[in-house]
């Protein structure tokens, strides 16, 4: 062998090496055992309540979907998919208009999203990731079981997202949690669309380095606005394109998560608990709680003691000198801000400690309705809102509340609520569940399909097709 042949055999060798390492670096990547985790993941191995808890998931989701019809935003966001057009695909909920999986995915996921009525689970209100999950099992004609089998995987590994943070505290770090569809969905749409692990791995690669919702989507000093909610639906909406890609052999960056300027490094900033990421152990999903109103989860405390005191002791407004709210630090910051204090739309009133508390004194109750715009400026309701007080609190903490209001003849009234129904060791019941999406669907389907849909949901697993869900969700005016 010449002098020649043998530095080439030996650059060959090093190249071979060389790639035999990165090969080896992407096969032990963190994107990797994700996406081996939802290969692997079949339905036969979820237990009976992991599956059922994932139906309760489905149906509170189409629930807050069909009572979120009167969203300002709708009209618009119908508008726009119609304009943009493309395959028949997937059905949008209400009209039953066909448009493509990544239409629906965003029209729907608006819709899940509106009135701030969904579950608190999955890292986050993971149900927002059911509309691409439901407009994909369309395309894909999977079966019932394969849904509930890839819904699963996005809450166990959207949770586990959450959970690695190590504490970080999202709006001081100036992203969303939402952030965590780029590596939750992947996985779970890919499940569903019959990809491998390697195809996997590099939808993650290409979603999680290209969606990542910024934290003022939902911040303490800013108006919110109708974009907080798509802000996990186009993260979800890019999972799905990135899926499409991979699976024709795109790549993507797949040490997204612990390589040089991925994830940990970027977002993290180097504190991300991998282990913890991966840890695939238990089912998170059986955490996730729903809620009986219509506001972030930290403001269900104070709304459940004001009208606890209101409806105990028959309080009207002209009856209120004024209200103390003793809520946590997160939730009082959450709500001083001028635009949430003084609402005009409902992203901020949902979120807006003041407007709830007067509106819960005013109408003794705080459900789809207290988004309508004829609210934020009703004169009582402005009248109760000057009358309140938010402190922060330390001691309380996540759902804890105190509210105390002060009647004009001088008697006072104090309620403290430590776990709001619906939330912590105090979830709703299935027949809660039931009534909860009876009410809002009342007004656009009879009794006979709203107990279809009750009925399809709980046997989820025996459809041979999702469209048949989809076909329920349709309502007969349209």
């Amino acid at each position: 062998m010449t002098a020649e042949k043998k530095e080439v055999k030996k650059v060959t060798l090093q190249r071979d090496l060389a790639w035999q390492n990165i090969e080896a670096d992407y096969q032990a990547s963190i994107a990797y055992k994700l996406a081996r985790y939802a290969v692997g993941l079949s339905y036969e191995m979820l237990p009976q309540d992991v599956v059922h808890q994932a139906k309760r998931c489905l149906l509170d989701a189409l629930g807050c979907a069909i009572g979120a019809q009167g969203a300002p935003g709708r009209l618009i966001c119908e508008d726009v998919v119609t304009e943009i057009g493309g395959r028949q695909e997937a059905t949008l909920f209400g009209s039953g208009l066909r448009t493509s999986a990544l239409n629906a995915t965003l029209y729907n996921g608006f819709l899940i999203r509106f009135l701030d009525y969904n579950d608190l689970g999955g890292g986050g209100h993971n149900s927002d990731a059911i509309s691409s999950l439901l407009a994909v099992s369309e395309r894909e004609k999977v079966k019932g079981r394969d849904l509930l089998t890839s819904l699963v995987i996005s809450y166990e590994l959207g949770q586990r997202v959450i959970e690695s943070a190590k504490g970080l505290e999202w709006e001081e770090n100036g992203w969303c949690f939402d952030i965590r569809g780029g590596l939750s969905m992947p996985p779970s749409l890919g499940k569903l669309m019959g990809m491998n692990a390697d195809q996997i791995a590099n939808a993650i690669g290409l979603c999680a380095s290209h969606s990542n919702p910024l934290g003022i989507l939902d911040a303490n000093l800013e108006e919110n606005s109708m974009g907080k909610n798509l802000r996990f639906c186009l993260v979800a909406y890019q999972a799905i394109l990135a899926c499409m890609l991979a699976k024709k052999g795109f790549t993507g960056p797949i040490r997204v998560v612990e390589g040089d300027s991925g994830l940990r490094q970027a977002v993290y900033r180097g504190e991300m608990d991998l282990e913890r990421l991966i840890e695939f152990s238990g089912w998170r999903i059986l955490k996730t709680r729903h809620k009986v109103l219509c506001t972030n989860g930290t403001n269900s405390g104070t709304v459940l003691a004001t009208l606890a005191i209101v409806k105990e002791h028959d309080l009207k407004p002209e009856d209120i000198l004024s209200v103390r709210i003793r809520t946590t630090p997160r939730q009082a910051a959450h709500t001083i801000y001028h635009g949430k204090k003084y609402p005009r739309n409902a992203e901020s009133a949902d979120h807006s400690t003041f407007y709830a508390s007067a509106f819960a004194i005013k109408e003794r109750s705080f459900g789809p309705e207290s988004g309508r715009p004829e609210y934020f400026t009703d004169p009582v309701i402005l009248d109760l809102i000057e009358k309140i007080t938010v402190e922060p609190d330390a001691s309380l903490s996540r759902y804890n509340a105190i509210s105390e209001i002060t009647t004009k003849a001088g008697v006072r009234y104090e309620k403290r609520i430590d776990t709001p129904h619906g939330l912590g060791d105090d979830p709703l019941t299935d027949g809660e569940l039931e009534e909860k999406f009876a009410k809002m669907a009342i007004e656009y389907m009879d009794e006979k399909q709203i107990k279809k849909i009750f009925d399809t949901v709980w046997n989820t697993e025996k459809l041979d097709d999702i469209g048949k869900l989809m076909a329920l969700m349709i309502f007969p005016s349209r």
